[in-house]
């Protein structure tokens, strides 16, 4: 009897884990996608049955992505199966060095796909002079043509079975590039950031599907840049990113503010917020349906990483941030999905202790709790999330991309 009573004893002394507790489960990928060069991911698009990533290589030639290079680097599109069987893929065709940045779906099963490319010079050839003795016939090197920085946007559309439709330019006086593409009834917008010696601003372009360009809209001057953007019920844009410099009469709180602005359905700038920290610089790196955002807080000393659920512009309806080393990256389908590299405690699963940086992927609450937790091979460079398939994050290890599914 006092064997028995001791055992209870000892057990009402355990301590127990909170009843909301999450333990960190381990994810492994579907598929590795092997590199060679300095090859990225820069989006990832769901469909009821398909994976398609969009980005840029600069691998001569790939398993997993057929023709080869031309140019220093190509844009890339490639689709794979819910379970991570290759279907198709395609080099974006260009002539001198592309990059592929974003993409969306159309309608009609299309996806849109924008990046930037290079132009090439090509030099005034030097008259041979005349009268000029050559007795050793010495031949004139020709004048080699030049690059230039990525000055254009490039625009494919790709049909749902990875062939080329169309595809269509625009060249701008400032490097550029283009950080989101969005579908408006009959037009695309794209929003980015345009580069001018040392002064950073966004920009606001619009196009007719038949490649008949818009004037092209600055937002800011010097210290703004635009990371993502939604698309309102009205035409409109939601669009978050970064700004040091004052847009609409409304000032810079910090060094730089994480930025979320509001554009009309012409591109013109109509509401601004700011979010900061006293002695922090912060962005907004990502946001999804719903006003989810996610970014990073940089302080003097430390790293987090921030995702707000808010109801409004400048309105929160909750806000956590996690130690981190790197920004965070969130989507949105049944419930929140969060990733970034956790450096520090994570409220919600007492069990994560990391004693070094490690990828994670949260699954959050309708008050930002965490549900879930998985940890991942390597960071995370993409994130989507539909309620067929379920959540998909892109990591990149260095030398091969990881394809992991979450359900």
């Amino acid at each position: 009897m006092k064997k028995i009573l001791s055992l209870i004893f000892a057990a009402v002394l355990i301590p127990l884990a909170p009843a909301n507790a999450a333990s960190m489960k381990i994810t492994k990928s579907l598929v590795e996608l092997n590199y060679t060069k300095s090859d990225q991911i820069s989006d990832v698009l769901l469909t009821p049955v398909s994976i398609v990533l969009v980005g840029t290589t600069e691998s001569a030639t790939s398993p997993w992505l057929g023709g080869t290079i031309t140019g220093l680097s190509d844009g890339f599109i490639t689709s794979y199966s819910s379970i991570g069987a290759p279907m198709w893929n395609l080099r974006l065709p260009g002539l001198t060095d592309e990059i592929a940045t974003n993409a969306a779906i159309d309608a009609d099963g299309s996806i849109w796909v924008v990046g930037a490319s290079s132009s090439q010079i090509v030099p005034t050839p030097t008259p041979s002079p005349t009268r000029v003795l050559n007795p050793d016939n010495v031949v004139i090197d020709p004048t080699q043509p030049a690059i230039t920085p990525l000055n254009r946007i490039k625009l494919w559309q790709v049909g749902s079975t990875g062939n080329l439709l169309n595809s269509y330019e625009y060249v701008s006086q400032n490097i550029i590039t283009p950080r989101k593409i969005l579908i408006s009834a009959s037009n695309l917008i794209i929003v980015g950031n345009l580069y001018e010696k040392s002064a950073t601003s966004g920009f606001y372009l619009s196009t007719t599907k038949t490649g008949v360009f818009s004037p092209i809209i600055k937002i800011g001057s010097k210290s703004t840049q635009i990371n993502d953007a939604i698309l309102n019920a009205d035409g409109s844009l939601t669009a978050v990113g970064a700004s040091g410099e004052s847009l609409l009469k409304v000032k810079p709180i910090s060094k730089l503010d994480a930025l979320t602005i509001r554009i009309s359905s012409l591109g013109v700038l109509q509401q601004v917020a700011r979010a900061t920290l006293k002695n922090t610089t912060r962005s907004w790196n990502s946001i999804d349906a719903g006003l989810l955002q996610a970014g990073q807080v940089l302080y003097s000393n430390k790293q987090e990483a921030a995702v707000t659920k808010f109801s409004a512009l400048n309105k929160p309806v909750w806000n956590t941030r996690y130690p981190s080393r790197s920004s965070a990256l969130a989507s949105v389908s049944k419930n929140t999905w969060a990733t970034f590299v956790s450096s520090g405690a994570i409220k919600g699963v007492p069990a994560w202790k990391p004693k070094t940086a490690s990828s994670v992927l949260l699954e959050l609450g309708k008050k930002g709790e965490v549900i879930s937790a998985h940890t991942l091979s390597a960071p995370a460079v993409a994130i989507a999330s539909n309620n067929e398939i379920g959540t998909v994050v892109i990591t990149d290890s260095g030398v091969s991309f990881g394809l992991v599914v979450v359900n």
